[in-house]
């Protein structure tokens, strides 16, 4: 293994229990590293994003979980942060199923298990420096790539996102300009997160279209145009940010109201045939105003495709919830003439 230099890495230790950061803390300074500040609660950390982000974030996720992903998801996401691309490293004593599938979509790194050792600590920090994952960014994730197996689809371009843990550790910080490395990277991100928005959008509505034809509309079908307008406003904001924001800021404040609209009519008990085709043109149009280049076909093709997917999946899971409650409902059937039997026979003993 490297000899790193850690000695100029700013860490912090998220952790409600003072024990835990004093080991941590110690395990850090044995590797080397002078500057690591610990926080007894999330919300004593929450500055720490707009501050001075550091380069490695040890956050313990079982005293305040909802908190702690939270935290990561802002980390990541948003515009204030100075350092978005952090190794962010969970802790935990239970690693449960679910709780690791909550971690990798919050956005972070790694899940070390508790009690650690130094070996353990210096293994994970070697990786992150060798071999860290790329950044993927999608309409609603922003954070190491998940995917074991190729993407399905159009192939969305992954970020070799900065890594100020390996630039400080392999001695490479004072060759570099931080401000800039930063700056493209985050004009990569807001250029795909609007890319990626204006086609979760199209999707969105597109999925919902069947299901707020009919008389009543269906209720997913309402869940799901609900979700058009939070995306707009991170679209819209993200606009802000460009210098030349062009005819997508229009188009979504437009497709924003329609949606917003549409889903009154909706919960009403009926959808106007026409709102509801508009607000499907408004989708497509904002998916070409953000990025004109690409053509409209293309574009509506990646969408097909998404919906067709998301549909089979919903009914794969609705037929393996049914075979499931059949299975329950077949074992409690063999149950009762089993306990009657039972009863028969005290009886006749009686």
């Amino acid at each position: 293994m490297p000899d790193y230099d850690y000695s100029l890495v700013d860490a912090a230790i998220i952790d409600t229990q003072s024990n835990t950061q004093r080991v941590l803390r110690e395990v850090l300074a044995r590797l080397g590293m002078k500057r690591a500040e610990a926080y007894g609660s999330v919300r004593d950390a929450v500055d720490m994003a707009t501050a001075a982000t550091p380069d490695l974030i040890l956050l313990d996720i079982d005293g305040e979980e909802a908190e702690a992903l939270r935290l990561i998801r802002r980390l990541r996401n948003e515009p204030d942060t100075r350092n978005p691309y952090a190794c962010i490293v969970a802790t935990t004593w239970q690693p449960t199923p679910l709780l690791v599938m909550r971690v990798t979509n919050a956005g972070a790194d790694d899940l070390l298990v508790k009690p650690v050792s130094p070996k353990q600590v210096q293994e994970r920090l070697a990786a992150l420096i060798e071999s860290r994952k790329k950044f993927v960014v999608t309409a609603d994730y922003t954070g190491p790539d998940r995917r074991k197996s190729p993407r399905e689809g159009a192939q969305v371009p992954l970020l070799d996102a900065p890594n100020t843990l390996r630039l400080k550790a392999t001695n490479r910080w004072a060759h570099i300009n931080a401000r800039q490395l930063m700056a493209e990277a985050n004009h990569f991100v807001n250029e795909q997160k609007l890319l990626r928005i204006s086609v979760q959008v199209a999707f969105l509505i597109e999925f919902a279209a069947t299901g707020l034809a009919v008389r009543p509309p269906e209720r997913m079908a309402v869940e799901h145009l609900a979700r058009v307008p939070a995306f707009l406003d991170d679209l819209l904001r993200r606009l802000d940010d460009l210098s030349e924001p062009g005819p997508a800021e229009s188009v979504a404040k437009s497709l924003k109201m329609m949606a917003e609209r549409l889903r009154l009519q909706a919960e009403s008990g009926a959808v106007a045939a026409e709102e509801l085709e508009r607000v499907r043109a408004l989708a497509r149009d904002l998916m070409q105003a953000v990025d004109a280049a690409r053509p409209l076909e293309a574009m509506m093709a990646e969408v097909s495709v998404a919906v067709t997917g998301y549909r089979s999946r919903l009914e794969q899971m609705a037929q393996a919830k049914a075979e499931a409650a059949k299975a329950e409902a077949a074992k409690a059937a063999m149950v009762v003439p089993a306990a009657n039997g039972d009863a028969a026979k005290e009886a006749v003993g009686s």
